[in-house]
C-alpha cells in the first residue's frame, strides 16, 4: 500500500492531443498517455521512465500471450478524433460523446464523469503513487458502493470492506486465490483492468472505509477503464477488450469422468483392506502405482482392456455409467504424471490405442479429452518418442476434443499459463473443425477467451468443500470467468454420503461437473454409495440433461456479459441484499432459477435445515421447483426443511424454460421435439438459443433463436392466457426444422376453452384425460394434477404438480408461428410468507435485545409468545420463518452498528413491530 515515502505525480506541465492519443507531462518528470478506445472505454498509462509499451512485459521472455485481444487499431480512432480537450483554469478535460475525463492541474488526480447519467462515477482520492517496486491508485468510495471481480477468490464474491490478493497462491481453500484477475468493477458504474502480469493487492475499505487502494508490483501504472452503468455492459466491454468467453460445446454441460487408465496395478485384497474396491468379478482389489508395487502381483489397467483386463479399463468405466443409467458427456482417460494412454512401444502406437478408445466412446455418445502436465508437442518433432505428447495428432487422429491443463504444467500462472493454453487452443483450431474446449487453473485476465476454470484440488467428504465453492463460482462469473467447475465431491477424501449427494444436487445448476476419480478414499462416481444415493444422483444428472436447451442458452448469454451463475443483483439490482453476504450462499442459474444449496449439516429429524434463503422482490412470487409451493418475495427465509432428495430451488414466477426429455448424452437428445415449461404471471418473454453445439460456426452466423411470449393474468388471478411461439430465426448445418412442440404450463384448475393456431389457421386440439393418452396422441391437451417434470424423481419422492400439457404435431419451426389462447386460465395457490394486516391480539415479543456479540455477528434474544413463527427486520431487511427465541446474524463488519425489530406471525396475520434495538459488533481482536 502507498506510504508517505512514495513518489507522487506533481502538477501537470503539459497536456496535448496527438494523432492517436493524448500526452501528459508532469512537473515531477513522469509522462502519461490517454488512449480513447470508444466513447466510454479508455486506457490511462503513466510511465515514470517515459517508456510506453503496447503490451506489458511477460514473466518469461518466451511467453507470447497478451491480456488484451483487441488493440487500439482494431477499435479505430473515431472516438479519439471526435474527443475534445478543454483547457480550463484548474483542469484539463477530455470530452467524448459519453464521458468527461477531468485532470486536476495541481493535484494530478482524475475524475470520470458519465454524461449519460450526469454522475461522477470515479474520483481519485490522491494522485498516483509509486516507488521502486510498486504503483498504487487510491480512489474515493461511497457508503452504498460495492465491488466485485479479482478472479477466482475462494469463498468470496463481494469485496466491500475486504482485501483481496491478485496473485497466484495455488491455495485451494477458503481465502486462497487460484485464478486471479487484475480486473474489478464498482456499482458506481466503472470497471478497471490493470494491464499487467505482476501480482497485486486490492483494499476495498479495510485500510480506510473512505478509499480504495489497488497496488501492483511494478512502477508503471497502465489500466483500461470501462464506464457503463449496468454490470452486464461493464463485462461486455471487458470481453470486447480481452476476448469473448468460450461457448461450451453441448457435451461439456454433462458430467465428465477423469482418471488414469494406463499406469496403475490392481492387486486382489481382502474386503477389510483400506482402499479395497469390489469389482464385477465379485473380488476386492486395491490400486497401486508402480513405485508402490514392491513384490506384489497385480493386473495393469488399460484404456481398452486389450490385455485381458477389461474390468480395470476405461471402457469398463464407460459401461458402468451405461449400466447405472447415468448421464456422461465426456471422458478423460489419463491424468498425466506418467500414465500416458497406451501400452505400445511408440508414440504412434499409443495414439492408435487412444483412437480405439475414442471410437468406442463415440459409439456411446461420449467425447474424449486429455489431461496434460507437460508440453503438447514432441521434444524432437522429427523423432517423437514414447512418453512424448503430440496434441495435433491426438486431435486429428484420435479425435480428442478437449484438454484439461494441470498445475504441474501451468502452475506458474500469469503469462506462462495463458501462453500455454493459447498454444493449445491454436493446435485445436488448426487440426479440427470443433470449437476448442480447455479447462485450466491459474488463470489471469484474458483466460476466458481460451479456457474455463476449475478450482483446484480440494478435499471432498466435508461440508466446507460445498460452502466455499458457492461464492467462489459467483465471484468468478463477476470477474469475466463465466465457465467454472470443480471436482465432484473433491479430488481427495470423500466417504460422506450426504456431502456427495448434496454436491451432485447443487452442481446440476453449474457449468462444469468434473468427476475426478482415483485419488480419494472411495471411487468418485455418482454410483459410489448405496441405491438411494445412486437414485438421487441419477435424478439430478438427468435433470441437468432435461434443462439442456435452457442451459445452452445461458452459455450463449454468458458471451454477452451475463454469467450462467449469476449474483442476485444481476437480476435484482435494486435490493441491497443482492450485493452483500446476505446472498453469499445462493445464486440465479440464468434469469429463471434460484438455487440455494445445502452447505452445512444443520438438520432436524434427518432432514437438512437451510437458513438464509433470500427470495428477492416483494412483488415477485417464487415457486418451489420440486413441489410447486409458492413463496412471497422480499424476505430472507429460514428453517427451510430439505429432505435428502431435494435442495431449495425456486422458479421465478413468469418464467419460460426450454427443456428436452431426459437423456444421457447429446446423441440421445430428441432434436425433433421442443418443450417449453411455463410458469405464467403477467407478461414475459424468453429467447431460446441453439446451434450445432460442437463447432465454432455459430460465430459466423450459423445459429438459431426462438422467442416465446406469454401474456396473461397476474398470479392467483383468473383470465385469458396467450402463448406465442414465434418463427425460429436463423439456421445452422444439421438443424432439425420439423419438430413437435410441447407446452408444460403450470395451471391449478382444469380449463374449458383452448384455441390453437399456426400462422393464423386454427388447429383442432383433442382433449385427453391422462398423461399416457397425451403421450400417445398428437394435437392434444391434458390437465393433470400429478405431473412430474423429471420422471426420475418418481423413484425418490412423488411430488406431482398441477399442469396443463399441450402438444402440437411436427411442423417447420422456421416457417410456423404458434398461438395458444386459454380463456379461463388460473394458477392460484396459498402463498407462504405473505402476511396480512396487523392483529392487535397477537402480542409482540418482549425482552428483544442483543446477546453474545462477536466481531462479525450479533445474536438477538427475546421471550416467547404464541405464534407460528417470528419475523425480524435487520437494517430494513425482513428475515422470516424464525423459530425459537434466539437468532444469530453474521457476516458483519467489525465494530459496526445494526438496527433490529421483531414481530410475531400467526395464521397469516402479524403483531406490531417492537421498537428498534441497536446492536454493535465487537472490535477486531487482531487489528493493530
Amino acid at each position: 500500500m502507498a506510504t508517505e515515502k512514495d513518489k507522487r505525480l506533481q502538477g501537470i506541465a503539459a497536456f496535448d492531443k496527438q494523432l492517436h492519443y493524448y500526452t501528459i507531462t508532469f512537473e515531477s518528470g513522469e509522462e502519461a498517455r490517454l488512449y480513447i478506445l470508444n466513447d466510454h472505454v479508455f486506457r490511462y498509462y503513466m510511465s515514470p521512465t517515459g517508456e510506453f509499451m503496447d503490451y506489458p512485459k511477460p514473466h518469461n521472455t518466451a511467453d507470447t500471450a497478451k491480456i488484451i485481444a483487441k488493440d487500439q487499431d482494431s477499435y479505430g480512432y473515431e472516438a479519439h478524433n471526435y474527443s475534445t480537450l478543454n483547457n480550463e483554469k484548474l483542469h484539463y478535460i477530455v470530452q467524448t460523446r459519453h464521458i468527461s475525463i477531468v485532470f486536476d492541474k495541481i493535484t494530478t488526480t482524475i475524475k470520470v464523469h458519465d454524461t449519460r447519467r450526469n454522475k461522477d462515477v470515479l474520483i481519485e482520492f490522491t494522485s498516483l503513487s509509486y516507488d521502486d517496486e510498486e504503483s498504487t491508485q487510491t480512489l474515493f468510495q461511497s457508503s452504498d458502493e460495492y465491488f466485485f471481480g479479482g478472479g477466482m477468490q475462494n469463498g468470496r464474491f463481494t469485496h466491500k470492506n475486504e482485501v483481496i490478493d491478485i496473485a497466484n497462491t495455488n491455495n485451494w481453500i477458503d481465502g486462497g486465490v487460484t485464478s486471479p484477475c487484475p480486473f474489478y468493477w464498482s456499482t458506481n458504474g466503472y470497471g478497471i483492468l490493470r494491464n499487467t502480469w505482476q501480482p497485486g493487492v486490492y483494499d476495498f475499505g479495510v485500510n480506510s472505509s473512505e478509499i480504495i487502494q489497488t497496488t501492483h508490483t511494478e512502477i508503471k501504472y497502465d489500466a483500461y477503464y470501462f464506464i457503463s452503468f449496468q454490470p452486464m455492459d461493464i463485462l461486455k466491454d471487458y470481453y470486447e477488450l480481452t476476448g469473448y468467453p468460450l461457448l461450451m460445446p453441448e457435451y461439456a454441460f454433462y458430467e465428465a469422468h477423469l482418471n488414469a487408465f494406463n499406469r496403475d496395478y490392481w492387486v486382489e485384497v481382502t474386503p477389510n483392506t483400506q482402499g479395497a474396491i469390489l469389482f464385477e468379478d465379485g473380488k476386492y482389489y486395491k490400486c497401486y502405482q508402480p513405485k508402490d508395487m514392491d513384490e506384489k502381483t497385480g493386473i495393469l489397467e488399460s484404456l481398452n482392456g486389450e490385455k485381458d483386463n477389461y474390468q480395470f479399463s476405461a471402457r469398463a468405466m464407460i459401461d458402468r455409467y451405461r449400466r447405472h443409467d447415468m448421464p456422461l458427456g465426456w471422458f478423460i482417460p489419463n491424468d498425466g504424471y506418467g500414465s500416458g494412454y497406451g501400452q505400445t512401444d511408440t508414440l504412434e502406437g499409443d495414439i492408435k490405442n487412444l483412437k480405439q478408445f475414442s471410437d468406442y466412446a463415440a459409439q456411446q455418445g461420449i467425447e474424449v479429452a486429455l489431461w496434460t502436465e507437460c508440453n503438447l508437442e514432441p521434444v524432437d518433432p522429427l523423432n517423437p518418442k514414447k512418453g512424448d505428447r503430440d496434441l495435433a495428432k491426438e486431435v486429428s487422429i484420435a479425435h480428442v476434443v478437449a484438454l484439461k491443463c494441470d498445475v504441474a504444467w501451468i502452475g506458474e500462472g500469469y503469462s506462462f499459463a495463458l501462453s500455454a493454453v493459447e498454444n493449445a487452443s491454436d493446435i485445436f483450431v488448426k487440426n479440427t473443425k470443433r470449437r476448442p474446449m480447455i479447462i485450466m487453473v491459474d488463470g489471469w485476465g484474458g483466460t476466458q477467451r481460451y479456457a474455463g476454470i476449475w478450482s483446484g484440488d480440494q478435499t471432498g467428504g466435508e461440508w466446507e468443500y460445498i460452502r466455499l465453492h458457492i461464492p467462489t463460482y459467483i465471484g468468478s462469473g463477476l470477474s469475466g470467468m463465466p465457465i467454472v467447475g470443480s471436482d465432484m465431491d473433491g479430488i481427495y477424501g470423500g466417504g460422506l454420503r450426504e456431502v456427495n449427494i448434496r454436491d451432485y444436487q447443487w452442481k446440476t445448476f453449474t457449468p462444469l461437473q468434473l468427476n475426478m476419480d482415483g485419488w480419494g478414499r472411495i471411487p468418485k462416481t455418482p454410483f459410489s454409495f448405496d441405491e438411494e444415493a445412486q437414485t438421487i444422483n441419477r435424478a439430478y444428472l438427468k435433470l441437468k440433461s432435461i434443462l439442456m436447451p435452457y442451459n445452452y442458452t445461458l452459455g450463449y448469454e454468458a458471451i454477452h456479459g451475463l454469467p450462467m451463475i449469476r449474483a442476485m443483483f444481476l437480476e435484482f439490482p435494486h435490493e441491497t441484499s443482492s450485493y452483500t453476504n446476505d446472498s453469499k450462499y445462493q445464486f440465479m442459474w440464468g434469469s429463471s432459477i434460484l438455487v440455494a444449496p445445502i452447505y452445512n449439516d444443520k438438520s432436524c429429524n434427518d432432514d437438512s435445515i437451510r437458513d438464509g434463503i433470500y427470495l428477492p422482490d416483494k412483488n415477485q412470487l417464487w415457486i418451489d421447483f420440486f413441489t410447486g409451493q409458492k413463496f412471497q418475495g422480499g424476505k430472507i427465509y429460514n428453517n427451510f426443511v430439505s429432505p435428502l432428495w431435494k435442495i431449495p430451488v425456486y422458479i421465478r414466477e413468469g418464467s419460460i424454460i426450454p427443456m428436452t426429455t431426459p437423456n444421457n448424452n447429446p446423441n440421445e437428445v430428441k432434436r425433433d421435439t421442443r418443450i417449453f415449461t411455463i410458469y405464467p404471471n403477467g407478461n414475459h418473454s424468453f429467447v431460446s438459443y441453439e446451434d450445432d453445439a460442437i463447432s465454432s460456426e455459430y460465430s459466423n452466423g450459423q445459429k438459431a433463436e426462438t422467442q416465446i411470449n406469454i401474456v396473461g393474468p397476474t398470479s392467483n388471478a383468473t383470465g385469458s392466457l396467450l402463448v406465442t411461439i414465434y418463427k425460429t430465426n436463423g439456421s445452422y448445418k444439421g438443424m432439425v426444422k420439423d419438430r413437435t412442440t410441447v407446452l408444460q404450463i403450470m395451471c391449478t384448475r382444469n380449463i374449458n376453452k383452448l384455441k390453437a393456431s399456426v400462422n393464423g389457421e386454427n388447429v383442432k386440439l383433442k382433449k385427453v384425460h391422462t398423461e399416457q393418452d397425451f403421450k400417445q396422441n398428437i394435437n392434444c391437451y391434458c390437465f393433470t394434477k400429478n405431473f412430474v417434470i423429471n420422471p426420475f424423481m418418481n423413484e425418490i419422492s412423488r411430488t406431482g404438480q398441477s399442469f396443463l400439457l399441450i402438444k402440437i404435431d411436427k411442423l417447420d419451426i422456421t416457417l410456423s408461428e404458434i398461438n395458444i389462447k386459454i380463456a379461463d386460465y388460473t394458477n392460484d395457490a396459498v402463498i407462504f410468507g405473505r402476511t396480512g394486516e396487523v392483529d392487535s391480539t397477537i402480542p409482540a415479543p418482549e425482552g428483544f435485545q442483543d446477546k453474545e456479540n462477536t466481531p462479525n455477528s450479533i445474536t438477538m434474544e427475546w421471550k416467547d409468545v404464541d405464534k407460528d413463527f417470528y419475523e425480524i427486520e435487520r437494517d430494513g431487511v425482513v428475515f422470516t420463518n424464525i423459530v425459537g427465541t434466539k437468532f444469530t446474524f453474521d457476516n458483519f463488519v467489525c465494530n459496526s452498528e445494526h438496527n433490529f425489530r421483531i414481530r410475531a406471525v400467526k395464521h397469516g396475520k402479524v403483531s406490531n413491530w417492537t421498537k428498534l434495538v441497536t446492536g454493535k459488533t465487537k472490535e477486531d481482536p487482531y487489528k493493530v
